[in-house]
């Protein structure tokens, strides 16, 4: 089973809501993965941001059961087939780290210009919910590419 690790800054809302989405989205289109999330800068053991979960509940995503905050460390990089980065700094950060592992990672917009997915946390449910559809709109760009580098 293939690994992929989502990466965003504390990893309570972005990777979070990108684990949830790309495990559902992957496992739907048949593809045997198992999706995890950190941080490069990980509150590490604080419970996702809640109005990130109330994004993915508005958005017929089930919560991620226990998930907690993570640091990402060498073993998750290691056993990671892919690395999907939120933002252009994280790859910087991900690759200076790791750089045995810099040919794995890659912006989770990749496919849509190489942007960065923008940070919702201290703003509106809104801004929340419009972070998820671009998540999904990533995803949904990822999971046919995957069927090929998998």
């Amino acid at each position: 089973m293939a690994v992929l690790t989502v990466v965003c800054t504390a990893n309570i809302c972005r990777s979070p809501m990108g684990q949830v989405v790309l495990q559902e989205k992957a496992t739907a289109a048949g593809l045997k993965v198992e999706v995890r999330s950190a941080g490069v800068q990980a509150l590490v053991g604080k419970s996702p941001d809640s109005e990130a979960l109330g994004a993915l509940r508005r958005a017929g995503y089930a919560e991620p059961a226990g998930k907690r905050a993570e640091q990402l460390l060498v073993p998750q990089a290691s056993s990671s087939q892919l690395i999907l980065v939120m933002e252009n700094r994280h790859k910087q950060w991900v690759m200076q780290n790791f750089p045995a592992h810099s040919g794995k990672v890659w912006l989770m917009a990749h496919w849509l210009g190489q942007k960065d997915v923008d940070d919702p946390i201290g703003q509106s449910a809104d801004r929340f919910d419009a972070c998820l559809r671009e998540i999904e709109q990533c995803v949904d760009l990822w999971v046919p590419k995957l069927r090929v580098l998998l």
